[in-house]
């Protein structure tokens, strides 16, 4: 849990992101990743594919509990109940967050969540350690979430090279996420399914809508998925982003502040 319902902030620390892989560090030491979870049987669900058989706007509906910014989003959330929702709203894809302390994630969601849907499931963390990539895998996860910042700082205790293949090596496809122009061009050598850019900057927890516009102008993804993360709340945004040439659009936050979680997932994949 966040300890006191604490709240992050740009003012807390000078790299929130740094705080961030520091935390996922000591989880990996502490064994958190580990065997202590039962292993998750199942054919992987290509989230690419159901992204491009979806017959409205591709929403991956993301299960999340907190956040550093806005702390608890949604008290005495049912993982199971908050799934189907989503499916019965027709999200394209499930997030399930794993980061156990400022996010209040859980692997058990994780598990729950891949025994609960058909969907293709997504582990987004703050992937420092091969243990993640595996447990990902070992929980029934169909693909996981890279930030392509960790691996460009030296904040993970491997290469992106190296994390990639390992997930690929797993049958894990990749959702590789940028924040901004640059670090979105320099992720386009990447052999990954997927590419994400991130309207938060997770440095300083700062959401800035335009990044989504300003990091895709003019470029060429050589035909991977392209996702928009972060600051997705209404048909409108889903609609702009959609203009701008994303495919698919990960969504968390503005779910779990809904009164009715089908609903809102809906209004997106109709919008």
């Amino acid at each position: 849990m966040i300890p006191g319902g604490l709240r992050a902030s740009s003012g807390s620390t000078s790299d929130f992101l740094e705080a961030l892989c520091e935390e996922a560090r000591l989880a990996v030491s502490r064994g958190y990743y580990g065997l202590g979870q039962a292993a998750v049987s199942g054919k992987r669900v290509s989230l690419v594919g159901s992204i491009e058989r979806c017959l409205g706007n591709a929403v991956i509906a993301e299960l999340k509990r907190a956040s550093p910014s806005g702390g608890a989003l949604r008290r005495g959330l049912d993982p199971l109940e908050a799934v189907m929702e989503m499916e019965r709203g027709g999200a394209a894809g499930i997030s399930i967050l794993t980061a156990p302390r400022w996010f209040d994630g859980s692997l058990s969601d994780l598990a729950a969540a891949r025994s609960s849907t058909r969907l293709p499931v997504l582990m987004k963390d703050i992937v420092v350690s091969l243990s993640q990539i595996e447990a990902a895998a070992r929980l029934g996860a169909d693909s996981i979430l890279l930030i392509y910042r960790v691996f460009r700082r030296g904040y993970a205790d491997l290469g992106l090279r190296d994390a990639v293949l390992a997930a690929h090596g797993l049958g894990l496809e990749v959702l590789l996420e940028a924040c901004g122009r640059e670090e979105l061009l320099e992720c386009l050598s990447a052999d990954v399914e997927l590419l994400g850019v991130n309207a938060r900057d997770l440095s300083t927890l700062v959401v800035d809508k335009r990044v989504h516009e300003e990091a895709v102008r003019d470029v060429d993804v050589g035909g991977r998925v392209l996702v928009a993360e972060s600051g997705i709340e209404t048909a409108a945004d889903v609609r702009r982003l959609r203009r701008l040439g994303y495919k698919a659009f990960l969504v968390g936050t503005a779910l779990m502040r809904a009164g009715n979680i089908e609903s809102k997932v809906r209004e997106l994949v109709r919008a």
